[in-house]
């Protein structure tokens, strides 16, 4: 027998019907009993041992170049892939501990481990090592580079000029100049109800080569000086958490050391003034920071809540001061007391509400206040300029800043995706032995926001501020004085506009495109010499594609242009002589793509970065200006990872940087180019590096 499309149809429709009909006629019957004896829960069980991933591989870095391993290290050579996590728990007695090492084999390097049980203890140990490579084109002829003591080669002809040391380009050697961190951090955290306590240490070196000169009067040299530092931090803190009221009370502790004292040379100058045949320069001084701190937070109502921060610190250095000179013609010369005996006191408070008024207002108020007091005593020093002549006695200005910084701030929601805000800033800064006693800054902004059904969005923002002073005077106790028409421009009088447009948006379901300006326009126009106006455009766009159900793409751009112009006075009593116009122009575009295939076993990945800068100096009624300084960037990054299964992966990167730059400063720059300065003839980087990587990655 046949059944027709409309006998089905009749039946699909009738069917429920006839079953109402028939439960109406019915009794209900009782369900039937549920065995549960073999049910299992599979969320329920509690984690217990290890589990984590690691990596082991090998890289390869095929040219030395001091820019591209700036704070990696990276120079010439095989490195050994390394990296960690790993993850112990054990649910029913609560504890836990944690592994991450990342790139061991590498000389930027960090391991952490962290633990404990829940409600008990936790603690954690940090360690980490980051160089900072400075530059590896320097020459020196001083012998002793990375200790404190430079001396000139055997032979060494010494001469008015560079142009006349006759041993010179014999006694050039290569020197790198760079440093490396070394970091270690402890601590530990006991929860008692709702307190927690907590005790962290953390002790850090720095040890290298940083750059330093020196002068005798009207020469110089550019030299290699020692960086052999300690910082031990630490930290005792109390903190309580209940429903409204949350508090902390710490105490905060700083201690620098430095290895050298000081650093001396001898002058590769023929002496103008007899013994002035080495020179002497102080370097940092031990110093520490002690610090006690309270903090605390209350929920008022649940619309409105406010937090206050109080800390009280005070900074020491009582080093002793080093010889005035190392000439022996001013051994009797003597500093008035034998330290600084330097102490600042600080004091900085900050207060904040926040309050939901309505579903639809919302109020905001910040005041933060920061003292600086200067305690050091004040005295006369009879000091020695440049290991060469006895100098006009002079007083030491403990300086000393008082800020008072205040911050109202409402948004209003108009509608369910559109939402204006609107505040006003007002900042006070009130200074000792400064050029302006007293400042004041006022600033209002207004924002407005929407946001599209389609989750399309922009937001528009634009201040104004204005900062006026009290009169402007030079400081009488500076010596040589300084040039009566100058201003300098974080204290000059000043008015202050910017722009802010951003715009992000979905375009059909695949796509999302963003768009953002910005704009800030400076203006001293009271300022006679110094900084008169700047001006900065930054315009930024960024894409992201979804071109197939594996297949991504993304694209960013960024177009920055700034320009500032200054006045400079040849003399004291002239008007503006001259001008400097300052034009800087970087620009940077970067595409990427990533793909999935072979069934989501392989990853792969393309990201390619472009940028270029270029820095162009125009002197108007000064002479000639300075050529431009320039950078361009290539950056090509590629990646894949093959899954073997669950656990096991393969994984390859490639990385390739191209970079360029001209500085006027560096470039044709020797050592004897400047015939009243030895330098250390440093040249401008640029490089071609590769660098790729193979590693396998095992999951537990």
């Amino acid at each position: 027998m046949t059944t027709t499309p409309r006998l089905i149809m009749m039946f699909a429709l009738a069917a429920p019907a006839a079953v109402a009909s028939a439960q109406e006629q019915a009794a209900p019957a009782a369900p039937p009993a549920v065995d549960t004896s073999e049910w299992v829960c599979k969320f329920c069980a509690f984690p217990k041992g290890w589990s984590g991933e690691f990596e082991l591989g090998a890289a390869y870095v095929s040219d030395d170049s001091y820019k591209f391993s700036e704070y990696t290290g990276l120079e010439k050579g095989g490195y050994a892939v390394g990296n960690a996590t790993a993850r112990y728990n054990d649910a029913e007695k609560a504890t836990y501990w944690d592994l991450y090492a990342t790139d061991l084999g590498f000389p930027y390097r960090a391991i952490e481990v962290e633990g404990g049980k829940q409600g008990t203890y936790k603690l954690f140990l940090k360690y980490s090592e980051l160089p900072h490579n400075i530059s590896d084109s320097a020459r020196t002829p001083f012998g002793g580079t990375g200790g404190d003591s430079l001396v000139l080669p055997p032979g060494w002809v010494r001469a008015g000029s560079t142009g006349g040391m006759t041993a010179l380009s014999s006694s050039l050697q290569d020197v790198n100049i760079d440093s490396t961190r070394k970091r270690v951090g402890l601590g530990l955290t006991l929860p008692v109800r709702d307190w927690e306590y907590g005790l962290n240490a953390k002790h850090e070196t720095r040890e290298g080569t940083k750059r330093m000169a020196g002068a005798f009067l009207f020469s110089g040299a550019q030299f290699v000086a020692p960086v052999d530092y300690t910082t031990d931090d630490l930290e005792a803190a109390a903190s309580y958490a209940g429903r409204k009221t949350q508090v902390k009370f710490a105490y905060q502790y700083s201690a620098f050391r430095n290895s050298n004292d000081a650093l001396t040379w001898q002058n590769p100058f023929t002496a103008l003034f007899t013994g002035a045949d080495a020179g002497q320069l102080a370097l940092p001084p031990d110093n520490q920071f002690h610090q006690l701190l309270a903090s605390a937070g209350y929920q008022f109502t649940d619309a409105t809540r406010g937090t206050a921060t109080l800390a009280v610190g005070r900074a020491e250095q009582d080093e002793s001061f080093v010889a005035p000179s190392v000439n022996p013609n001013f051994a009797a010369v003597s500093p008035p007391r034998n330290s600084l005996q330097g102490r600042v006191d600080t004091v900085n408070a900050d207060l904040k509400l926040v309050s939901s008024v309505t579903d639809k207002l919302r109020l905001d108020a910040a005041y933060t206040y920061n003292d600086r007091k200067n305690k050091t005593p004040q005295d006369t020093f009879n000091w020695v300029s440049t290991d060469s002549v006895l100098a006009t006695p002079r007083v030491n200005l403990p300086y000393s800043f008082t800020r008072n910084l205040v911050k109202l701030a409402a948004d209003y929601r108009l509608a369910a995706r559109e939402k204006v805000a609107a505040g006003v800033d007002y900042d006070m800064y009130e200074r000792t032995y400064q050029e302006v006693d007293k400042t004041t800054e006022g600033t209002l902004w207004a924002k407005y926001t929407i946001r599209a059904a389609d989750s399309s969005d922009l937001s528009f923002k634009v201040a104004h501020a204005k900062r006026d002073g009290d009169n402007y005077e030079p400081v009488a106790e500076i010596s040589p004085p300084e040039n009566p028409l100058m201003r300098k421009y974080n204290m000059a009088d000043r008015t202050r506009d910017t722009i802010g447009l951003r715009t992000t948006g979905v375009v059909g379901e695949r796509m999302t495109l963003g768009f953002g300006i910005d704009y800030a326009a400076d203006d001293y126009s009271s300022s006679s010499v110094g900084l008169l106006n700047s001006e900065d455009w930054n315009f930024s766009g960024d894409l992201s594609v979804l071109l197939t159900k594996n297949t991504t793409f993304h694209a960013f751009a960024n177009y920055q242009t700034i320009h500032s112009q200054q006045a400079g006075a040849s003399s004291f009593v002239n008007p503006p002589d001259w001008y400097a116009s300052n034009d800087d122009v970087i620009g940077t575009v970067g595409v990427g793509v990533k793909r999935k295939t072979l069934g989501g076993k392989l990853d792969l990945g393309a990201d390619y970065a472009a940028s270029r800068s270029r820095g162009k100096t125009t002197i108007t009624g000064g002479g000639a200006g300075f050529p431009d300084i320039t950078a361009q960037l290539n950056s090509l990054k590629l990646s894949g990872t093959y899954r073997f299964s669950n656990t096991l992966s393969l994984a390859a990167a490639y990385w390739y940087e191209s970079y360029r730059s001209q500085d006027w400063q560096l470039d044709g720059v020797n050592p004897s180019t400047i015939p009243n300065v030895l330098s250390l003839g440093e040249s401008s980087p640029h490089y071609n590096v590769n660098f790729i990587s193979l590693s396998l990655r095992y999951k537990f």
